[in-house]
């Protein structure tokens, strides 16, 4: 796992490598075997009644790439919000003169990780029980701040205890939704702003607590389609599946990439500036054929009585990946398709001509 982690460029320094080899992963990851515990993938480590997670170790290039992106030093002083004990234990780094402050909104995971870690002679860890939207209490918090904090869930806000815990120019690391779409993204603290260095792709356990909500969701044609609006109530709805049973619009965009090509800025591009988004799923074991969705979930947007979202069409075939491309497509239903058509491919070339070739989009806090 280790060598896989390294390779694949996520420990390019070579204490966070010698933290990945050193830590035992078995050991925070008991409730399960071993294949699964150095499969590089997430392990759910508690439910609740319902059988839904709310804790887990995460995948291990995700945690390591997070411990390179705080740069700890030795001696650093670290708080992580979310706890579980194999995070904690791989920010060893900062060596036995910095330490670790860890909370988590339940009760057993903290009295989990306190064991974990105290088997493992890992001293330097604190773990505390708290909601982690409210901070961490003053008598864990260093004098001048956090030289680094990392939050371990998908939040879909900044609590603003997290900036100011964290001591200037310190880095603040967390899975943040963006329109639904979580970025691992490491932000510095300058001031009162934080400022935004890093974005990652990645997926973790939703908060609970204080930051806890419920994503509206509208079902459509026998739940055939899905509608999700990430970011407030749902919109109206009402003759919009008349409207899907009708002609459907399609405008091509111009816009093309090849095998491989990562699109995920244009993702959060088309949440941010567009009325109207949502996101749109589809169940196609139960198609009627009314419409066709990449990868099962699209941007979208509504209107009234109207759905425009976007598709990826396949344009050049071929035997090997290079010789492949794909169009971006927009298709719509509805009175409104060709305005809302018009509009959400006018944002695809958008994102081609102002933000395709950057690195990430520009965020403040």
């Amino acid at each position: 796992m280790a060598a896989a982690v390294v390779a694949d460029g996520w420990a390019p320094s070579e204490k966070v490598q010698d933290a990945l080899r050193t830590v035992p992963r078995h050991r925070y990851a008991s409730e399960r075997d071993l294949k699964t515990a150095y499969d590089d993938l997430a392990v759910v480590t508690r439910l609740d009644g319902t059988g839904k997670p709310t804790s887990s170790v995460s995948a291990a290039w995700l945690q390591t790439g997070v411990i390179e992106n705080l740069q700890l030093e030795v001696g650093a002083v670290v708080h992580e919000a979310g706890s579980g004990g194999y995070n904690a234990a791989l920010a060893h780094v900062v060596g036995p003169n910095g330490r670790v402050v860890t909370g988590d909104i339940d009760p057993y995971i903290v009295h989990r990780t306190h064991r974990l870690t105290t088997e493992a002679g890992s001293g330097d860890v604190t773990a505390f029980h708290g909601d982690a939207v409210l901070g961490v209490p003053a008598r864990l918090v260093p004098r001048g701040g956090f030289d680094a904090t990392m939050i371990t869930y998908n939040a879909w806000d900044v609590a603003p205890a997290w900036r100011e815990q964290l001591a200037e120019g310190g880095p603040l690391v967390l899975p943040l939704e963006i329109g639904g779409y979580t970025r691992a993204i490491t932000f510095r603290r300058a001031g009162d702003v934080l400022h935004a260095e890093r974005f990652t792709h990645c997926g973790c356990i939703r908060a609970q607590g204080e930051h806890a909500r419920t994503i509206p969701v509208v079902d459509l044609l026998g739940s055939e389609l899905r509608l999700r609006f990430e970011d407030g109530d749902p919109a109206p709805t009402e003759g919009l599946e008349e409207a899907l049973r009708g002609p459907r619009h399609e405008i091509a965009t111009g816009v093309k990439m090849g095998s491989g090509f990562y699109f995920g800025s244009l993702q959060l591009y088309a949440a941010t500036p567009l009325p109207g988004f949502c996101r749109l799923s589809a169940h196609r074991e139960k198609g009627t054929g009314v419409t066709l969705i990449a990868n099962g979930d699209a941007p979208a947007i509504l209107g009234n009585a109207a759905l425009a979202y976007l598709v990826h069409v396949q344009t050049r075939h071929g035997d090997s990946p290079a010789d492949r491309e794909w169009e971006w497509a927009v298709h719509a239903f509805g009175e409104q398709r060709p305005w809302l058509a018009q509009q959400l491919a006018a944002t695809v070339r958008a994102w081609d001509r102002d933000v395709r070739d950057s690195n990430n989009p520009d965020l403040t806090v």
